[in-house]
């Protein structure tokens, strides 16, 4: 299975962007990629031109809940999974290192929310000084709702992303919101403080602002970008962030391109909150969704060549 490592953040920053390459490298010349190529006759440049499902007119970008199954991939369903798994698209759900001290629990659908900050819950150690949750003003969509057991009164993401915090770490009290508002949704922004559950470990989530509000809501690298600010990482700080096993791999290279041009030296790995026991199976998957991922991180790759 591949999957993405951050180099050591004491290594001089070039090293470090030549270490990266060298795995996006290896990825691109896998066999596995290669094996997926030649099975839907496409290439590294015309993937997306084929398959690629998220952009939307006027330059915006669809949401994943939008997105429908695709017919066509059914014949490829069984051929494709154990190459998405290969790739790193399926069961990453395990920390490289113990030495984590802060958790990131990377926003999304509501479903995703509750399942991520569950699966957060179960990584905290006495050496974690904080959970963070990274979210957006997202409006909820009703779908997100219809496929989910976890109720929420709130409209957001980021409202929902809270009340699993509440939930899973029984959190109590009046919070504290640090909120700045705008008629644009896209331009809102909240860190909310809530009380703690004992002990040294601190909880909040953060609600960021969109560096495109006019085109699209924030996404991880803007949320990622917004948590810096309000609480700057070191090189003593190891994050370990939460997602769901598909996005891993893509959400890895988002965050550490930013960490990259931000010149924030600090570890990174990126777990699934599916176990060994819960990862989706062949008769399960979508693979239109898997290919949105895999078009992702092969975009964020190329972005990687915009650094110095």
């Amino acid at each position: 299975m591949f999957r993405f490592v951050m180099p050591d953040p004491s290594l001089p920053f070039p090293v470090i962007l030549a270490s990266l390459r060298m795995q996006f490298e290896a990825f691109e010349h896998s066999d596995a990629l290669q094996e997926l190529f030649a099975l839907l006759a496409v290439d590294r440049r015309t993937l997306g031109e084929v398959y690629g499902g998220r952009a939307a007119a006027g330059g915006g970008v669809r949401e994943l809940q939008e997105l429908r199954p695709l017919e066509a991939l059914e014949q490829y369903r069984v051929a494709l999974y154990p190459l998405f798994r290969e790739l790193g698209l399926v069961d990453i759900n395990r920390p490289l290192r113990e030495d984590y001290n802060r958790i990131l629990v990377l926003g999304g659908s509501l479903s995703a929310c509750r399942s991520r900050t569950a699966a957060a819950a179960s990584w905290v150690t006495p050496a974690v000084r904080s959970v963070d949750g990274l979210s957006c003003y997202r409006p909820i969509n009703p779908v997100e709702r219809r496929a989910c057991a976890f109720q929420s009164s709130s409209d957001t993401e980021f409202g929902v992303l809270s009340d699993a915090f509440v939930s899973v770490f029984g959190l109590s009290g009046q919070p504290e919101d640090q909120f700045h508002g705008d008629r644009n949704l896209n331009r809102i922004s909240c860190v909310r403080t809530f009380a703690g559950a004992g002990g040294e470990c601190s909880f909040r989530v953060f609600a960021a602002p969109s560096t495109q509000p006019e085109e699209r809501r924030a996404d991880t690298g803007d949320t990622l970008r917004f948590y810096l600010q309000q609480t700057p990482a070191g090189p003593s700080d190891s994050l370990l962030a939460v997602t769901n096993n598909r996005h891993c791999s893509g959400q890895f290279l988002q965050l550490a391109y930013d960490l990259c041009r931000e010149g924030c030296p600090v570890r990174l790995d990126v777990i699934g909150c599916f176990s060994d026991e819960d990862i989706t199976r062949a008769d399960q998957y979508d693979p239109y969704l898997y290919l949105q991922e895999l078009i992702r991180i092969l975009d964020w790759i190329d972005r990687f060549d915009q650094l110095p």
